[in-house]
């Protein structure tokens, strides 16, 4: 052991150069995994939930480079651990705090597998964030000089390459991961056969290989204030300077060719903070730098107007939304504005409440019978369309509802499932019991089920706003009251979520069988999943750090290269924050974001010392 520690040391082995690796691998995978779905799991998404492609893999992968970096920093504890001062001490115990509490919600969960390993399609439990713990101290430690900050750029151009790439394919409607070279890199041999990568994207969106093109947006909320500050900033090196100027333009278009809103704000408010941070560069710089913007602008415009306004697409929407905030909707009642108001069981029979009338649906003489309000039977007659067999009706109050029929389990011997179908889209599904009674099921569990009513908080009438956010936050702060000390676990807001609201989700997503299974909140993730102390924990990292930075750059007319290194790393993560104000963590991305703060804090320390070193002259 000695041995090879003597040989490491003699050779002043670079012990950050692990993290670029790690930085540039990780975001990149995209491989069908099998998934050990447990039984909630199961209940919620059904057998889909075996089988994902964007989450498993990274995280695994993730887990195995956090192993290798924990048994580096064991062998060269000394060299990897110095000693650094109270503002990093402070950081590492929030982060402590943080990381303790979300263990302790995993520990006492009442899902403890999804709360350790994490759930399908996101793989975000314990252990993945555990993995982005150990990448934020063990990039604090290791970044020892600006020359490391290589390991982050490279990455960096080689992401931000590759998934615009992929993203102009994706855009166009030509996805390469759909493509017989995407899918046999994807997809396992044994299970090529009959598999495909159904991601339902339409033409017109990019995600890259970050699974959404939301998180695109949290992606670019963090490198393009990092490069477009370079560019600006870097004055010795053309070469470099043109590079981070074509990496920011491609940023640029990721940005826009995802539609992510989320991404834009965070660009917005990072913006914001450069302004303070570089106010006197921008006063003495102001006429190149309109330049660049008009540019940029210009080309932004442009190429809006080649896609049809398709870059833009989204931004009015974000206008609306943002006057729609200050509308009074207090008198607004959502199931008021749905043709269906409700779903009850009465006795054996399902009663089906419309705006102007009920339908009351029986069986009876081995046949289904259904009802008015006035108890008056309703003429539905069978028949088969398109294979399917069918109750339809020519009563003008009900004309738009037909029901399919059929067996619920193969070996039924009658026809015990009913779906409802509204203007022939699926919407309830019932299953008829032995004793002749009706009741609702879950289509994916086909467990029965009632209607649910949440308590909610705010956003009344605007359940709609930000791509129905309002809806998710207005059903999920309620529930914040029983995670003052500890979350349900990590990665298990779908099991809390009241996944029963049916009429909600049907006025919010035109249909009752959309699963909510993240809280489109990064703040919310964390009090709900891992508690509100570890979020006062994350915060209190975040605020510390933030300040820190502020105090180091802001309105400073020199900057040293550390110095610009801090203040665009800190623009960085302030674009990432308020991106997660829409956007919440995962595995595409977060690593990104651990491993970009850990250099931002390491760098503040380099400046701080540097500082007081001057002032102690």
């Amino acid at each position: 052991m000695e041995n090879i520690k003597t040989f490491f040391k003699k050779r002043n082995i670079d012990f950050f150069f692990p993290i670029a690796f790690i930085l540039t691998i990780v975001p990149l995978i995209v491989r069908m995994a099998i998934t050990n779905a447990d039984e909630n799991t199961l209940n919620i998404f059904g057998e889909k939930a075996k089988r994902e492609f964007f989450a498993q893999d990274k995280a695994f992968l993730l887990m195995i480079f956090c192993i290798i970096l924990v048994g580096i920093s064991i062998i060269f504890f000394k060299q990897v651990f110095k000693k650094k001062d109270k503002t990093v001490n402070s950081i590492i115990l929030a982060g402590s705090i943080f990381l303790i509490f979300t263990l302790l919600s995993a520990i006492f969960s009442n899902y403890k597998q999804v709360s350790f390993y994490g759930i399908y399609d996101r793989a975000e439990g314990f252990i993945t964030i555990a993995c982005y713990f150990i990448l934020f101290v063990y990039s604090i430690y290791t970044f020892k000089t600006t020359n490391d900050y290589k390991y982050i750029i490279t990455p960096i151009f080689i992401l931000v390459g590759i998934n615009s790439l992929l993203g102009l394919f994706q855009y166009l409607g030509q996805d390469l991961l759909k493509s017989k070279l995407g899918m046999t890199i994807a997809v396992p041999s044994e299970y090529r056969t009959g598999a495909s990568l159904n991601l339902l994207y339409e033409k017109g969106k990019l995600y890259g290989t970050l699974f959404h093109y939301d998180y695109v947006g949290s992606f670019v909320a963090i490198v393009l204030p990092i490069l477009f500050c370079l560019t600006l900033l870097e004055d010795e090196d053309i070469f470099h300077k043109l590079n981070l100027g074509f990496f920011s333009l491609l940023s640029i278009w990721l940005l826009f060719g995802s539609t992510s809103r989320a991404g834009i704000i965070g660009i917005a408010v990072a913006g914001i903070f450069a302004l303070i941070i570089f106010w006197k560069l921008v006063v003495e710089k102001w006429k190149p730098l309109l330049i660049v913007f008009s540019s940029i602008l210009v080309i932004a415009i442009v190429g809006n107007f080649a896609t049809k306004g398709a870059l833009f697409e989204r931004v009015p929407s974000l206008i609306t939304d943002a006057f729609s905030v200050f509308k009074d909707t207090s008198d607004f009642d959502y199931k008021d504005h749905v043709p269906i108001r409700d779903v009850k069981h009465v006795d054996k029979d399902v009663q089906v409440i419309l705006q102007n009338d009920t339908l009351n649906i029986s069986y009876e003489n081995n046949d289904y019978v259904f009802k008015n309000s006035k108890n008056e039977i309703i003429s539905y007659v069978k028949g088969n369309v398109n294979g399917n067999k069918l109750y339809t009706t020519n009563n003008e109050k009900f004309k738009n509802i037909s029901f399919k029929y059929g067996k619920f389990y193969p070996n039924s011997n009658r026809d015990d499932a009913l779906l409802l179908n509204l203007d022939n889209q699926p919407m309830f599904m019932f299953n008829l019991k032995s004793d002749n009674s009706i009741h609702l099921i879950n289509l994916n569990s086909k467990k029965d089920i009632d209607v649910e009513l949440p308590p909610t908080v705010g956003f009344k009438g605007k359940e709609k706003l930000g791509s129905a956010r309002g809806y998710i936050w207005s059903r999920s702060l309620p529930m914040l009251k029983d995670n003052l000390i500890l979350g349900s676990g990590p990665d298990t807001f779908v099991f809390r979520f009241p996944q029963n609201d049916l009429i909600g989700l049907y006025y919010t997503y035109g249909s009752p069988n959309t699963i909510i299974d993240k809280p489109h909140n990064l703040y919310l993730q964390i009090a709900l999943s891992d508690g509100i102390i570890a979020l006062l924990a994350f915060l209190a990292v975040m605020v510390i750090y933030i300040i820190d930075s502020m105090k180091l750059y802001a309105l400073k007319k020199d900057f040293t290269k550390s110095q610009k290194l801090g203040a665009a790393t800190c623009l960085g993560v302030i674009g990432y924050l308020f991106a997660g104000v829409f956007n919440d963590s995962v595995v595409s991305v977060a690593p990104v974001f651990w491993i970009v703060l850990g250099v931002g804090v390491s760098l503040n320390y380099m400046n701080r010392q540097k500082l007081n070193k001057k002032l102690n002259k």
